[in-house]
């Protein structure tokens, strides 16, 4: 959604929240179209734009855009406020004092420069849920792959849907599925994955990934164990249909093929992801 569609079809909103933003952050002059570009990117076009508006953090995006347009003291007020935050989530997730200084650093570096190719995530955030809460689950996520970089594990990065773990099958015709068309089911995962909104990746990777219960993430996000329930599967159901629909379009075969392979993919969902998790964050 370009500026002009966001001004045309939910100024009012789009004004709300940036009268929100400046009034919680009146140092920090952060121009009103970049504001209004940051929060229209994130509006799923789909959405009815009024509606969507209705429940995002105005002072939050405003703060998160304000640190990603580089706005003098926008950082300073960014790690000022949720500090504490991301150094009480290291040292919950047991990161030893001596490597919590550095860690620390590299997020905020991710969080805020980022790299050649790799934009700053802070660019990631949408609005939808709280910053803090946002901030707690990314600094968390970090800690999680600080650990996973140290140990070594059976599931090697970048691991094809049935390679690793995987039961043996004495059904021929699932043999043929996955041997003939195992990279073109990779890559058809991969992008699907790419394909949904960040919040939505960001609840499978906590789910799939680091391995937390619906209660575990409830707290993070501060909401019910139900809603996470309700995410957790509304995003999956969301993948398999994106996965669905690239096979469909690349592959060309007959649509009972294809579910065949859906079968594969939905039944070792969990490991499909955690390999393309562990390889990086999908683009």
């Amino acid at each position: 959604m370009d500026d002009g569609m966001a001004s045309s079809r939910s100024p009012r909103g789009l004004e709300r929240l940036f009268r929100e933003g400046r009034e919680a952050w009146p140092s920090l002059a952060l121009e009103a179209s970049s504001f209004m570009r940051h929060v229209a990117r994130h509006v799923p076009e789909r959405s009815d734009p009024e509606k969507y508006l209705e429940g995002l953090h105005g002072a939050d995006l405003y703060l998160a855009c304000a640190c990603k347009e580089g706005v003098p003291g926008a950082v300073a007020a960014f790690q000022a406020s949720y500090g504490a935050t991301v150094e009480a989530a290291l040292r919950g997730r047991n990161v030893p004092p001596a490597e919590r200084e550095e860690l620390g650093q590299a997020f905020w570096e991710k969080l805020f420069v980022g790299h050649p190719g790799v934009p700053a995530k802070i660019g990631d955030y949408s609005g939808r849920g709280p910053l803090g809460g946002w901030v707690r689950v990314a600094a968390m996520r970090a800690a999680l792959n600080f650990f996973e970089q140290r140990k070594s594990d059976l599931l090697l990065v970048g691991a094809r849907v049935d390679e690793v773990r995987e039961p043996c099958t004495s059904d021929p015709e699932l043999d043929f599925l996955k041997s003939h068309y195992r990279d073109e089911v990779h890559q058809a995962l991969k992008d699907a994955l790419a394909g949904l909104e960040a919040d939505e990746r960001n609840v499978l990777r906590l789910h799939f990934l680091d391995g937390l219960s619906a209660e575990r993430i409830a707290t993070v996000y501060g909401v019910h164990r139900a809603t996470v329930a309700r995410w957790v599967a509304r995003g999956r159901e969301a993948l398999l249909t994106g996965t669905r629909q690239l096979l469909t379009q690349r592959l060309r075969i007959e649509q009972g093929e294809v579910e065949s392979i859906l079968g594969i993919v939905r039944s070792q969902l969990g490991l499909a992801l955690s390999s393309i998790f562990r390889a990086g964050d999908p683009r």
